[in-house]
């Protein structure tokens, strides 16, 4: 039997929040309630609740009643059946042009703002070199040997000045395999995302022929390099620890074994959320470095209004001020983080995309049903998701040699839900694009080396051969 130490990342915690760009239940000012009034005409406005798609998978008598009594951020309660059809083919940018018509242009982000109580991370004038502090086990009280594969390294990072806590998710052991980073959404707490049933917790994940590195405690920040140290989010140089830094320390033995990662030299980058739109960003703009990419529930824009508002909400969710990040709107950087705008650099890479059309299903009405303000703010949000990758798909088609899949889930708000069913197919779909892993005479961390090569000649896992001969694919 397995036994890990409880961590309570799965879904959200008992305010609604999951950290990592889904939303939550709390109270909205009076900003958010013209926001949502102004979303609620719209909706309305459109046939919302009056029995057209979207509630033909429900119960006709479930349709009569509101999901919970009380109103909705100062807008009557919608019914199941209003709810179900938050789908309805309204364009966003209409959503955020009646808001900015009714006086509240840069309003605040629903549901999901939790500032925190003091800085993220402050400079530390002690730190002027990158380095591993440490390598410890991410689950130290597991029985199950798989487990001793997941690590957390405590580095530190010169250009931010401070340690940086990072989940390495060792290959089988046996071959050196492809790099693949997970970037968090707005949350980016510890630990990661991948650390849970949307990843590590996923056995056909875990038996994948790749190492998949995970930073954390980067909240808000876009994964990007800052112009200006934040009051409330410290220093964020995300970009020039992922390209520059952190492969360097990958490169290197590591204090506890005295071997780096098993790594083949081949790259790959996947995130969700705002860990959506940095993969995307950073791809683009290192195309030497990475070879695929995938991005789940992201908004690929930063110049239109849609754009602009994402990325401006993300930072301010926890507090943050945009303008520290890439100074005034319309400037040079808001320009060159556009990946919808110019996303050359993925010419002949493989790319995976994926969002849902915000439409609320049978799936989120069981988890969310009781809490309307989730299932609205999470329509919005992945609306706008939704809305941006279509863009994106769009301005890759004039790309030579893209190898791009696309999943379009027909419902899906934006919220782990959603994000757990997107990791194996994205996860796949980067591995075909990459260099496979290859046998290693290396001696595995543990001090045990085993043959992940199968009995065809083929390269599976430690415990599973693959069945398409291809290394973790």
């Amino acid at each position: 039997m397995t036994i890990r130490p409880e961590i309570k990342r799965h879904g959200v915690d008992r305010h609604g929040i999951d950290g990592h760009g889904g939303v939550a239940s709390r109270r909205a000012g009076a900003t958010l309630r013209g926001a949502a009034v102004a979303a609620a005409a719209m909706l309305i406005g459109s046939g919302v609740g009056t029995g057209t798609a979207g509630a033909q998978s429900l119960d006709p008598g479930s349709l009569v009643p509101s999901v919970a009594p009380g109103s909705l951020l100062g807008v009557p309660s919608l019914s199941v059946a209003a709810l179900t059809q938050l789908g309805a083919p309204i364009p966003l940018t209409s959503v955020l042009g009646s808001v900015a018509a009714a006086g509240s242009g840069d309003f605040p982000r629903p549901g999901s703002s939790q500032a925190p109580a003091g800085p993220v991370s402050t400079r530390d004038g002690s730190i002027t070199q990158t380095t591993v502090r440490d390598v410890a086990p991410l689950f130290p009280g597991s029985l199950n040997p798989v487990d001793r594969r997941a690590e957390v390294w405590t580095v530190t990072s010169a250009s931010m000045q401070r340690t940086v806590r990072v989940e390495v998710y060792r290959a089988p052991d046996g071959v050196d395999a492809p790099n693949v980073y997970f970037l968090d959404g707005v949350g980016s707490e510890s630990p990661s995302g991948w650390s849970t049933g949307m990843g590590w917790g996923d056995p056909a994940l875990r038996d994948r022929a790749v190492n998949v590195v995970a930073p954390t405690g980067a909240p808000a920040s876009m994964w990007s390099d800052w112009q200006t140290d934040d009051p409330v989010l410290g220093p964020n140089m995300w970009e020039t620890f992922l390209i520059d830094e952190l492969p360097l320390l990958l490169a290197q033995p590591t204090p506890d074994t005295g071997a780096p990662l098993a790594h083949n030299g081949s790259w790959g980058v996947m995130g969700v959320s705002m860990g959506a739109s940095a993969a995307l960003h950073l791809a683009n703009s290192n195309p030497e470095m990475f070879d695929a990419v995938a991005g789940v529930s992201g908004a690929y824009s930063t110049t239109d209004e849609l754009g602009y508002q994402y990325a401006r909400l993300t930072v301010a969710a926890r507090g943050g001020d945009a303008t520290n990040m890439w100074g005034p709107r319309d400037s040079q950087e808001w320009r060159d983080h556009d990946t919808v705008a110019d996303p050359s650099g993925l010419a002949g890479k493989t790319v995976y995309l994926s969002a849902a059309t915000g439409r609320v299903g049978s799936a989120e009405l069981g988890q969310f049903g009781s809490n309307e303000m989730i299932l609205v703010d999470g329509h919005i949000l992945e609306k706008g998701s939704y809305e941006s990758t279509r863009k994106l798909e769009s301005s890759l088609a004039g790309l030579a040699g893209v190898n791009l899949r696309m999943n379009y889930m027909p419902t899906g708000i934006h919220n782990w839900p959603v994000f757990v069913t997107q990791m194996l197919p994205g996860m796949d779909h980067i591995l075909s694009g990459l260099e496979p892993a290859r046998p290693s005479a290396r001696v595995a961390a543990r001090g045990v080396v085993e043959d992940a090569v199968g009995s065809s000649g083929s390269l599976g896992s430690a415990s599973t051969q693959s069945s398409t001969g291809s290394a973790g694919s």
